[in-house]
């Protein structure tokens, strides 16, 4: 999932996850003409959305 999570090494818990957004993270999408089906796949594996 591309997290980095950090550890309390004493005690086992998990004190925090960390993660970058995607590069094309919240990107709408919708409509975009010109563009491949694997390109547009690309882009919501990129974080890119179509609601």
């Amino acid at each position: 999932d591309e997290s980095l999570k950090l550890w309390d090494v004493t005690t086992g818990q998990c004190l925090q996850t960390l993660s970058a957004d995607r590069p094309y993270e919240g990107m709408n999408i919708t409509g975009v003409t010109g563009i491949t089906d694997a390109q547009k796949a690309t882009l919501i594996a990129l974080g890119a959305v179509e609601p």
